[in-house]
């Protein structure tokens, strides 16, 4: 025996109404999911800041750096110190005040040419390698180029080896 399907009308509106019903449910999920997550997925993006150094490069200088940052939906001023220092004729290296146990401030000290943390005594080396204490990592690098004469800084830290990270 076969069976007859027969949809009558009120079938036919039943099922068009479950169909409506549920496109505009998933339609407003996938907006409402959209506008929840924001732009947590997107990649900061890193910006150039112009750096005026002192002649005497062949020793760290220190660079106080301001920006603005956006965090979510909130833009604020950042400062961050930045030790910058000539390692070669037009090579230098930019290299994070941020200690990386704590996120302390480093401080060089040109006598024992290493970075001092004064919160855990950390030491690191003059390329902001970890030589002793409670630091886990080394110091984050800020990739710096030159164009025209003028040195230019990323707000965008790297870990030696690592991954980029933006200034905090």
């Amino acid at each position: 025996m076969e069976k007859e399907s027969k949809v009558d009308r009120r079938k036919f509106m039943e099922i068009g109404i479950y169909t409506i019903t549920g496109t505009i449910a998933a339609t407003s999920s996938v907006a409402l999911a959209r506008f929840a997550v924001g732009n947590s997925f997107e990649k900061p993006k890193s910006k150039w800041i112009e750096v005026d150094l002192e002649d005497n490069t062949d020793e760290f200088s220190r660079v106080v750096i301001e920006y603005a940052k956006k965090d979510g939906w909130l833009t604020s001023n950042t400062r961050s110190l930045v030790y910058i220092k000539q390692v070669k004729k037009d090579e230098l290296i930019a290299i994070s005040a941020a200690c990386s146990h704590l996120g302390c401030i480093v401080t060089w000290d040109e006598e024992q040419k290493s970075f001092k943390c004064p919160c855990h005594n950390g030491v690191y080396d003059s390329e902001g390698k970890v030589v002793s204490g409670p630091p886990p990592a080394p110091l984050r690098r800020h990739e710096i180029k030159i164009e025209d004469g003028t040195i230019l800084l990323s707000t965008e830290t790297i870990a030696l080896g690592g991954k980029p990270h933006e200034s905090a």
